[in-house]
């Protein structure tokens, strides 16, 4: 057995993961530097149909953990009042529904009659701070597990592909240990319409950036499949990913990405159509920090 091999059986699969997401879209009023969903670096809005987001909930039957709704930030989603009631009808356990946002806008009382689990980070947006912290403390006073985040974080860099900074034994040594499959989500997206499963939302994200699809076909229990299932997705997009090369991270409201050689076609469409700040860094310039992927404020 490679060492890629070795490195993938020894990962988390979805079944292992205490969080699944399931991105609805990729509208968001935030553009941070170095953002996992990549929502600057891609070409078009989308937003998942209610008969699809239905079908991705009962594709979760028997899971254990919370199935959180992502984005972009779902509240600004067209449909939102229509999927918090599809979610209700397909997930009775309310702590098991998930909400991931930054801002509830318009939807304060829909969020909380909804959801039982709360992601909140406003990334330091002014106009956000004050009523999300008053409703991370509705929230929690009302039994729903919240975590709650404020002021600007620091975002390392997704598109420094860690294939460009390391020789292969060290760079699968990093992918193992990488913050996304350790401790965050496998996720559902909706790729041209049809609905796809990956055991990483970061590699959700590169799909969608390059108009590609190597998402699993949605089936339901796919979850529960091994991690060596997801095999070919795992050699595809973790050598080109930036998180397991923990480099140097940038504040989210700087609106600025890092990358190296392999994601320069990411980075420099962004660039070119949404004038978006881009910085190369050269391999020689690598430097290991040892920092999770994002590092909230201490407050």
């Amino acid at each position: 057995m490679n060492i890629a091999d070795k490195t993938i059986a020894k990962m988390r699969g979805p079944a292992n993961m205490h969080i699944i997401c399931i991105d609805v879209t990729n509208k968001c009023d935030l553009a941070c530097s170095n953002c996992t969903r990549l929502l600057e670096n891609l070409d078009a809005f989308w937003e998942i149909t209610p008969e699809n987001f239905r079908t991705a909930l009962r594709s979760m039957k028997g899971y254990f953990g919370i199935i959180a709704m992502i984005g972009g930030n779902p509240c600004m989603h067209r449909n939102f009042v229509e999927l918090c009631q599809i979610f209700v009808e397909e997930v009775p356990n309310k702590l098991q529904r998930g909400l991931w946002t930054n801002n509830y806008f318009k939807h304060r009382q829909l969020c909380l009659d909804t959801f039982g689990t709360f992601n909140l980070n406003t990334h330091g947006a002014e106009r956000a701070e004050s009523v999300m912290k008053d409703f991370a403390q509705q929230a929690a006073r009302g039994g729903a597990v919240v975590w709650n985040y404020s002021g600007h974080s620091d975002h390392a860099p997704l598109l420094t592909a860690v294939q460009d900074l390391y020789e292969e034994d060290q760079m699968w040594e990093k992918i193992g240990n990488c913050d996304i499959n350790r401790e965050w989500s496998a996720s559902i997206v909706q790729n041209n319409g049809e609905l796809r499963a990956y055991f990483c939302e970061v590699a959700a994200s590169f799909d969608l950036a390059r108009n590609e699809d190597h998402g699993l076909p949605l089936e339901e229990g796919w979850w529960q499949k091994p991690i060596t299932d997801f095999a070919d997705q795992i050699k595809r997009f973790c050598p080109g990913c930036g998180v397991p090369a923990k480099q140097s991270p940038m504040k989210d409201f700087a609106d600025t990405d890092t990358y190296t050689i392999t994601n320069a076609d990411i980075a420099v469409k962004s660039e070119v159509n949404k004038k978006r700040k881009i910085i190369y860094m050269e391999p020689s310039n690598k430097k290991d920090t040892n920092r999770r992927v994002t590092s909230y404020n201490a407050n």
